[in-house]
Parts: structure tokens; C-alpha cells; sequence
């Protein structure tokens, strides 16, 4: 009998203190393979956008790609074959296995901080055997601890308990991420990354300059929104083959970067969506030049529930939902994906930012320098936002399109 693999959705959450030591060797030859995995990393991060938009679009958006990436990157270590093959590929992973499994401990390392939690964890039915290679890595690289279930005899219980652990790591932000019915008695194993961020801006807006404005959603449609005032020096520059600015707002400890892409035109996030292939993030994003900037910034929440099978599909992982090979998961079972999802959110404001994600994999039977001078960055119509975590790697946490700014959800 075939089992049945799901994928639920990824959350982003504030990660605890993992102690860790290396030697000077040992730590170069980490950041070596986090920086193999994050340009493939980054890559994926804008494939994945450019296909959500095309399945939702003139809507806001927002997607943890990191989380995402965790989950598929936890049920690699455990495939083979084309399954395997396919979501390397996809996800741009090193060739070399070791770089993967190093790269992503450096990379939960990186990402620690009393701003940014991520935590991994794998949900198996009591019934179940995983192999110990699989678990010894998903423990020492993924930092992703076990629990046993029981989702043969009680499966709503196992839900609740699954859904309850993902609330307590997202600041109560991610709730019901498993809805009823997606686990039942042929449900074997579940695997689940979740990530919070919240932070406060290093430039703080007043909000006594906070006031009610136009946005236009298309160059003839205005909503009023609350919009917020600045002007300090900030990371900024004009991409002309983007035809879009570029503002990058730090928050406390500058380890994390919120980077605005604003098009030049009203209407131009469609033609600004169609060239973010052509960028290098890396590059991009570490080559802000630091002048005056006049800003003003909608206040907005978001939170999108996405539904990633044929979304992951189109990005070249057909297999993992028919003819999958998770063998090396555990003993006596054929698994195979059945449902990807991703809940997500995110609040901007005055004091700054909180956003949150989850995801899970359920498995079942079944430019130049210019002179200085004042910027003006007036984002009044649909842009994209970027959550970053820069030094020494770029690595992109969130990203999503602000289409019709909302302070209530």
C-alpha cells in the first residue's frame, strides 16, 4: 500500500540558543557551504514568487521561502532517485550531500537571534520506525526534534497537538494550520519548520506624522490608508532596468533589512514582477548606497494560506506526489506527498515589523555613486517588500506584494 505524504505550511518563529563550537577550519568550511546553498536559495525564493503571482494574481501576497525550503529540505535527506533529484534541482542544493546538511545547521545558526525564531520538529505515529541515519541528521543539522503521535487512533488529537505547537512558536500568529481532515488513521509522519520575526525599526516612524492618504491600487483606484512619514538617511538606489526604486529599512541589531521595490509607474509591479529573475540577490541587495530618503510607507498586515502542490509542480517536483521515493525515511513504508501548504503573515507599523510562517510535511498511507541629495520614496501604490537577514549571506526570509494595503484582517 502506497503512503501517503503531506505537506502542510511553514512558520516563521523566534529559534532558541543551540550551543554549537567549531574550530576556525570547521567554521570556514560552514559558511563555504552556506553560501553554496543560499544562491541556489535565493533563486528559488524568486521562482516561487514569480509562480504564486502568476496563480494569484492583483492580490497581496506573503511566503516564507526559508520555511518552505526547510520542510522540502528535511524530506530530502530522506528521498532518493528522481525524488531526490528533482527537489535538489528545484531548490538549487549543492551537489555535494555534506554541503547540504552543513549549510542548513550554518544557515539555522545565521539565522538565530533574539529577533528571529525557527524551530524544525517531526511529528511520527507511534507505529512508525524512521531510520536512525534520517533522524541522526534531522537531529544534528536540522536541529529538529521528535514526537511521537497518535494518528492512528486519534488522529484529531494528533492535530490539535501539531497545531497547537506551531500557535505557542508563532506567537499565537499561525492558528489551525492543519485543518480537519487533513490527518487521519493513514497518517504516518509529520514535518513542520515554523518561524516568528519581530523587530523593531533601527529609524523609528512618528506616528504623530502618521496620516490618512491616497493609495493607488491601479492608476484610476484610490483607498485611503494610513500612511507613514520619515526622512533619515537610508540604504537606496534607482534600478533602471527594473524601473522601480529600492529602499532598504534596517531594524535594531542590523542583522535584518526590510527592502522595499517600488516601480516608477503606477501600474508597473506587473513589468517590475517580470525582470526580478534577472536579479542577484546577493549583489542587489548588498550595494545600497546610504543617502537622505523622504519616505512614506503604507502601515498594512497580511496573511495568506497557500496551497503549494501544483504550485511546487510547475517548479519541477512532479514526483514526490506519485512516484516517490522517501526510502530513506523509514523502514516498510512508500510514501508519498499529498498536500503542500503555507500559512504566512505579516504586520508592518510604526515600531516596525512582525511576521510569522508554517509549514509541515504530513506523511500517510495512502549601480554608481551619485552626489548626495534627498530621496523621495513615496510607496502609494502596489510594491514588493523583502524580509532579508544580511551578514555575512543574504538570505531571504519573507517575500511578498503589497497590493491593496489592509491594517485589518
Amino acid at each position: 500500500m502506497v503512503s501517503v505524504l503531506k505537506v502542510l505550511s511553514t512558520c516563521l518563529i523566534f529559534c532558541g540558543v543551540f550551543e554549537f563550537t567549531m574550530s576556525a577550519t570547521t567554521q570556514e568550511k560552514a559558511v563555504q557551504s552556506l553560501e553554496a546553498l543560499t544562491n541556489g536559495s535565493n533563486k528559488f525564493a524568486i521562482n516561487l514568487y514569480q509562480t504564486l503571482i502568476k496563480q494569484k494574481p492583483n492580490e497581496n501576497l506573503i511566503v516564507s521561502p526559508t520555511s518552505l525550503m526547510m520542510v522540502l529540505s528535511l524530506a530530502y535527506i530522506g528521498s532518493k532517485g528522481q525524488t531526490a533529484k528533482e527537489i535538489a534541482d528545484a531548490l538549487g542544493l549543492p551537489s555535494n550531500s555534506e554541503d547540504v546538511l552543513v549549510g542548513y545547521n550554518q544557515l539555522i545558526q545565521d539565522l538565530r537571534n533574539p529577533v528571529l525564531k525557527l524551530v524544525n520538529k517531526i511529528f511520527a505515529d507511534s507505529s512508525l520506525q524512521l531510520k536512525e541515519e534520517f533522524q541522526k541528521q534531522a537531529t544534528e543539522y536540522f536541529l529538529s526534534a521528535a514526537q511521537n503521535v497518535d494518528f492512528l487512533h486519534n488522529a484529531e488529537v494528533a492535530r490539535q497537538t501539531i497545531n497547537t505547537w506551531v500557535e505557542d512558536n508563532t506567537n499565537n500568529k499561525i492558528k489551525d494550520l492543519l485543518a480537519p481532515g487533513v490527518v487521519d488513521a493513514s497518517t504516518r509522519l509529520v514535518l513542520t519548520n515554523a518561524i516568528h520575526f519581530k523587530a523593531n525599526w533601527k529609524l523609528k516612524f512618528d506616528p504623530t506624522e502618521t496620516s490618512k492618504e491616497n493609495f493607488y491600487v491601479t492608476p484610476d483606484t484610490t483607498v485611503k490608508v494610513d500612511m507613514m512619514h520619515t526622512k533619515d538617511k537610508f540604504g537606496f538606489k534607482h534600478h533602471m532596468e527594473l524601473e522601480a526604486k529600492m529602499l532598504q529599512l534596517p531594524y535594531e541589531g542590523d542583522d535584518f533589512r526590510l527592502i522595499v521595490i517600488l516601480p516608477d509607474k503606477p501600474d508597473g509591479l506587473a513589468n517590475v514582477e517580470s525582470k526580478l529573475q534577472t536579479l542577484n540577490l546577493q549583489e542587489e541587495f548588498s550595494s545600497f548606497r546610504k543617502t537622505t530618503v523622504l519616505v512614506g510607507m503604507p502601515k498594512f498586515k497580511m496573511e495568506s494560506t497557500i496551497d503549494l502542490e501544483d504550485i511546487l509542480i510547475q517548479l519541477g517536483m512532479p514526483s514526490m506526489f506519485s512516484e516517490a521515493d522517501f526510502s530513506g525515511i523509514a523502514q516498510g513504508e512508500n510514501l508519498q506527498v499529498s498536500k503542500v501548504v503555507q500559512k504566512a503573515f505579516i504586520e508592518v507599523n510604526e515600531e516596525g515589523t512582525e511576521a510569522a510562517a508554517a509549514t509541515g510535511m504530513v506523511m500517510s498511507y495512502s549601480l554608481p555613486l551619485l552626489p548626495q541629495r534627498q530621496e523621495t520614496f513615496i510607496a502609494d501604490h502596489p510594491f514588493i517588500s523583502v524580509l532579508i537577514k544580511k551578514n555575512p549571506i543574504i538570505s531571504v526570509i519573507f517575500l511578498g506584494r503589497v497590493e491593496k494595503p489592509n491594517i485589518n484582517l
